[in-house]
């Protein structure tokens, strides 16, 4: 506002003009200011004025209150109208909202009542300067903050002289504010020649003579940089994700920011301040009292991890030791321990259930166990169905009351059977945080409660079909209804349940087959062991007990025909000859001894010689690969196979030829055998379940892991083709 020689206001800024106009003062113009300042307020320092006449404070606080509104101060510096020195043309008074609070009026030496020296001793930075930016007024603020006397910046082009930076703005768009409206306030930084960088509130108004002409520009700084910094170091405390604290060297805390708060449950204004073993001895007697030490003596930067019993957690901590005291980082790393536990864990039983034939009871104990361990005051439980699919079974509580466990094995499930009998019934989860008040327990809470159980979380184990095979459930003594994590951890745990319930299934069921096939595989056995006694019994009945009972009679007419004696002992010796022959076709045919002398090959093609010998069949036998490298059972199964087609052919087929094909693929590691033959054929299907050959034939092939395929049609022939693996 212009203010005239005598105080008279000649012209106020339209902000000031509707603070006037909203407290109903409208007759502002032509009256003594301190008289309009008095009906806004208290003013400080009192003004009056006869006052005036001596000349102005070096400031004027005007505290404004108003009912219903918030308070503020209005701090008016006064600027000559003309030059510095001039008083006759009047004041221009610029004002600056600050915060509320006590006014402190320090009144200006005696005998000196000029206006330089008011303005001189005003705290903020005052520059003025006239209509070509030359500067005209350098108070001793301005010499203390740009470090600058006076005499050099009088006279200087102020945009050169003084560098700013306009926060959200730009200079051009602060002169172009300043010539529509007057007047420009916003922030700027200012970066000293030593890279100092420094935080100003700024206020710039033109100055005016009494015709309104314009004489000046007047800047006004206020200098917030300690503020900023304040904010800047508490924005930074805060944004720091881990929680932070300082302390000096008698380990008294000096910063805590809300991290820090939340993880220790202890509010900055309790601790800071005081000695951090006062507000936490809990830490004196353990790692962390001993890093400290550690830090502090060694001047080393120190890492730790610290479990706490009592609220079963986990700290991770960093040490910054400095010749001032030390600062800390530290971390609730509780859920990532627990997670690299139970990953530890998960990998333990997956081993033992793959690795070991180990029993579902034990496994599950096992690992429930390991649970309770890693999350105290968790209590699991592994139910199953019963066969009638409407009864629980119990399979594994090792952490609750076997009172309690046993009592509830045998319940039946239901829409309303407490957490896992609802979780098995509807197929779903089921969380109850309040036992004792939830409708899903009204039939059984007085069991549970009974031992302490308050809560309950329960989810049902499904096989790939959607059937339930079991539930998985945890207890808790108090009520509680789970965090986002505990609800992964709880899914996490069953999943596995799952997996080892599913697995010990899918083996029993593959032991079951298992089973039977070596049932079917011994019955083939000793189908096989039969035929070859009959066999034998019947080469030994019809052929050499006839041989034999011969030799036998025409030794007992040697004995009383002295005409015949010699022929009969001859006839007698080739009887035996025969009958030794028989034996040995017999013993070959059982374990042919040219498998272990001669070889896999030397063997079969005495076979093919000994049945060419009949010239009933013509036989091609062609050999592909080195087969003496195979195992002596691999050899004798080969030889197996083939003598007993051969015997096949020979009986049934009434073929004029058949064709060997013996290959060793060594790329592929098999061994490829078929016998093709042109006799009258059969139906595969027909054969499957009453030929005993050829069940022979798959047994063998069975035991090595191989395959038999069988291709014939009546009046077609037959090809056998067997592919067994190189063992």
């Amino acid at each position: 506002m212009d203010i005239a020689p005598d105080g008279a206001i000649l012209f106020t800024c339209a902000r000031f003009a509707a603070l006037l106009k909203k407290r109903d003062i409208t007759d502002f113009l032509g009256s003594h200011f301190s008289v309009i300042f008095s009906r806004l307020g208290k003013i400080d320092p009192p003004t009056s004025p006869d006052l005036f006449t001596h000349g102005l404070s070096k400031t004027i606080d005007l505290a404004i209150q108003w009912p219903g509104a918030k308070s503020f101060v209005i701090r008016w510096i006064a600027t000559p109208r003309y030059a510095i020195e001039a008083q006759s043309e009047g004041w221009q008074l610029t004002g600056t909202k600050v915060y509320p609070g006590p006014l402190h009026y320090h009144p200006a030496p005696e005998n000196d009542h000029s206006a330089a020296i008011p303005m001189q001793q005003v705290s903020d930075i005052l520059i003025t300067t006239d209509l070509e930016d030359r500067i005209i007024y350098w108070n001793e603020a301005a010499e203390k903050f740009y470090g600058i006397p006076s005499y050099s910046a009088i006279g200087q082009s102020h945009r050169q002289f003084i560098h700013y930076r306009y926060v959200n703005t730009t200079e051009r768009d602060v002169y172009q504010t300043l010539c529509t409206t007057g007047c420009w306030e916003g922030e700027t930084t200012y970066v000293s020649g030593d890279g100092k960088k420094s935080y100003l509130i700024t206020v710039i108004n033109y100055v005016r003579d009494s015709n309104r002409r314009l004489t000046g520009v007047m800047i006004l700084h206020k200098d917030i940089t300690q503020a900023r910094q304040a904010e800047q170091i508490s924005g930074i405390l805060e944004s720091i994700t881990d929680g932070f604290f300082v302390i000096d060297q008698q380990f008294t805390v000096q910063l805590w920011n809300h991290e820090a708060e939340r993880i220790t449950h202890i509010p900055a204004i309790d601790i800071v301040g005081k000695s951090i073993w006062e507000k936490l001895p809990e830490w004196a007697d353990t790692e962390i009292g001993q890093s400290f030490d550690k830090a502090f003596k060694k001047k080393m930067t120190v890492t730790l991890e610290q479990y706490h019993d009592r609220s079963d957690h986990w700290l991770e901590m960093s040490l910054y030791p400095s010749d001032q005291g030390m600062f800390a980082y530290f971390r609730d790393v509780t859920l990532r321990k627990k997670q690299e536990a139970l990953l530890a864990l998960e990998k333990k039983v997956l081993e033992m259930n793959t690795g070991q034939r180990m029993l579902l009871k034990p496994l599950l104990n096992f690992f429930l166990k390991g649970i309770q361990k890693i999350f105290p005051g968790m209590y699991c439980m592994v139910l199953t169905l019963d066969e009638d699919g409407r009864s629980v079974r119990l399979l594994s509580a090792p952490g609750l009351p076997a009172i309690y466990a046993h009592a509830i094995d045998g319940l039946p499930i239901g829409p309303s059977a407490g957490s896992c009998g609802t979780a098995m019934y509807n197929k779903q989860t089921v969380i109850v945080s309040d036992i004792a008040n939830d409708p899903l327990w009204a039939g059984q809470s007085d069991l549970a409660l009974q031992f302490g159980l308050r809560a309950c979380w329960s989810i049902p184990v499904m096989d790939d079909r959607d059937k339930v095979l079991a539930a998985f459930s945890v207890y808790y003594t108090t009520v509680k209804a789970p965090t986002n994590a505990e609800k992964d951890i709880f899914e996490r745990v069953a999943s596995l349940v799952t997996i080892i319930i599913e697995s010990k299934k899918t083996e029993e069921k593959l032991l079951q087959l298992e089973l039977n096939k070596q049932k079917l595989l011994a019955q083939a056995m000793v189908d096989a062991q039969e035929k070859e006694r009959a066999e034998i019994g019947k080469e030994l009945h019809d052929n050499i007990n006839q041989i034999l009972s011969t030799t036998k009679l025409y030794l007992e007419l040697a004995k009383s025909d002295d005409n015949q004696r010699l022929s009969l002992i001859n006839r007698s010796a080739g009887n035996i000859h025969n009958a030794i022959r028989e034996i040995r076709n017999i013993s070959r045919s059982l374990v042919p001894a040219s498998i272990g002398d001669l070889g896999l090959m030397d063997s079969l093609v005495d076979l093919v010689e000994s049945i060419q010998v009949t010239r009933t069949i013509q036989v091609s036998f062609r050999p592909v690969g080195n087969f003496e490298r195979l195992s002596e059972k691999t050899k004798l199964m080969i030889f197996r196979i083939i003598q007993e087609q051969v015997n096949n052919v020979l009986r049934h087929s009434g073929a004029r030829n058949l064709l060997i094909e013996l290959t060793l693929e060594e790329t592929t590691g098999r061994i490829e055998l078929n016998m093709t033959d042109d006799g009258k054929g059969f139906n595969p299907e027909k054969v499957r379940k009453k030929g005993l050959g050829l069940s022979n034939i798959r047994s063998r092939a069975d035991l090595f892991g191989g395959k038999v395929t069988i291709q014939s049609t009546p009046g077609h022939g037959c090809k056998l083709k067997v592919q067994v693996p190189v063992a």
